[in-house]
């Protein structure tokens, strides 16, 4: 999936800004490989007219630029092109699309992998509104286990972009990828209400009910990012849920995200102690004008503004979006405001209380070191409901950002170099136990 926008980067005048669709190519090269040794390769697009390439065991994530038909050069680390590493030559079939691939690192010898997870399209309709999904299938006896992917707050199609269902289709899980409302090859309009997106998405699980290739009783939900909110209220909506897993998500409100976002932002410039609980007084009072769709708490803003504009982090808020709220007037904040919220967000939203309705077991992948996701607005909520008996887990991973990606840091910022080594895996397998599938489904599963 594309880096997600940050919620507190939406509070105010900043537009969410979607990545650019890959260019069509009249060879259709995206969907799943395995190669002869049995190892798996996602191939997706990616931005402009490149492609994006995830290796299922390690993690390894290469840019594919084009380099004549049917041909694509990789460089170093996670988008280089220059010098040339890689060469991946596509080979067509009867109809237009990849049978296999070759993998050729420079100096080396050409590995061969072959397309191995059938795809279809299909519609279902959620709210008087007709939604499209692509339709992942393994090549194993049916009907099989499904699991229906909820993503997160990007407006870019997801059947274009999302990769995860490739690797649960490789390894006997059906997995339903579609857009949402207002995205992609969906009807409707583009929204941030979870009450709504939670409702499609119990409409999709209701869908692959009906597919005759899909095991009706062994359907779960997989959410990403936003989805985190959407798919444990969707299985709120339905008995037909078995299971959910989150990936890279929070239980705390987005009011909460935006102020921990907005402390580590300041705190990573140097502020500290009382000054930071000053900030969250701020960040509060911020997010408060945001949620009113910009008619109320001004007064309660405008007093801390000026309580604590000679403070010495006052200054230290710039590049932050509370920071442009401080500094234009209130007429320029509600014009451009209103043009950028997003619209629908319920930004006190109640995760905890889902969750203490939801009996079906949920999983949560958490990466230890997300900025969009914070792990301290999951983790003692989820060790809460643990307490209390209800079916929750999670698996950690050390060093990972949103995404799971991984990451060098050079003076402060973050270079990213590919994805969690075990995500993929971990992932999978989770699905695989939720299903009642054996751990050991191929030689490349490890």
């Amino acid at each position: 999936m594309n880096r997600l926008p940050r919620l507190v980067s939406v509070l105010v005048l900043l537009s969410l800004v979607a990545g650019g669709c890959a260019a069509k190519s009249s060879l259709d090269v995206q969907g799943v490989y395995r190669f002869e040794d049995g190892s798996v390769l996602s191939v997706r697009a990616s931005v402009d007219d490149t492609l994006r390439s995830r290796a299922f065991e390690s993690g390894e994530s290469r840019r594919l630029h084009p380099a004549g038909p049917a041909r694509y050069v990789a460089g170093p680390g996670f988008s280089g092109k220059k010098p040339v590493e890689l060469t991946v030559e596509f080979e067509p079939d009867a109809d237009g699309r990849s049978s296999r691939l070759s993998w050729t690192p420079a100096n080396g010898a050409a590995r061969i992998a072959r397309r191995v997870v059938r795809e279809e399209w299909l519609s279902f309709e959620s709210d008087g509104v007709s939604l499209a999904g692509r339709l992942s299938l393994p090549d194993t006896p049916g009907p099989c286990p499904a699991i229906v992917l909820v993503h997160g707050s990007g407006s870019d199609a997801a059947t274009d972009f999302y990769f995860n269902g490739d690797f649960f289709a490789a390894h006997g899980i059906a997995a339903l990828t579609y857009d949402k409302r207002g995205t992609g090859r969906s009807d409707g309009s583009y929204t941030f209400d979870f009450d709504q997106l939670a409702r499609d998405a119990a409409a999709a699980v209701g869908r692959l009910k009906t597919h005759t290739e899909i095991d009706a009783t062994r359907i779960g939900l997989a959410g990403y990012s936003q989805g985190s909110w959407v798919a444990p209220l969707a299985a709120t909506l339905t008995d037909d849920v078995a299971f959910v897993i989150v990936n890279y998500g929070l239980i705390g409100s987005p009011a909460d995200e935006a102020r921990v976002e907005t402390r580590n932002v300041l705190a990573a410039r140097g502020v500290s102690g009382r000054a930071l609980d000053q900030l969250d007084e701020l960040t509060d009072a911020a997010v408060r004008v945001v949620a009113a769709d910009f008619e109320d708490g001004w007064d309660e803003f405008e007093r801390l503004k000026k309580k604590y504009k000679r403070e010495p982090w006052f200054d230290k808020l710039s590049g932050t979006v509370v920071g442009k709220m401080v500094r234009y007037p209130r007429w320029v904040v509600r014009w451009l405001g209103r043009k950028s919220a997003p619209v629908g967000m319920p930004w006190y939203h109640d995760g905890v209380a889902v969750l203490e309705q939801l009996d079906v077991p949920s999983v949560w992948l958490i990466a230890e070191k997300d900025d969009s996701a914070p792990p301290e607005l999951t983790l003692p909520h989820l060790e809460q409901l643990q307490r209390a008996g209800k079916p929750v887990r999670w698996i950690i991973f050390p060093g990972a950002d949103h995404t799971m990606l991984t990451f060098e840091t050079h003076e402060g910022k973050r270079t990213y170099t590919g994805y969690a080594p075990t995500y993929f895996a971990e992932e999978t397998a989770t699905a695989r136990a939720l299903t009642s599938l054996p751990p050991t489904p191929d030689p490349g599963w490890e």
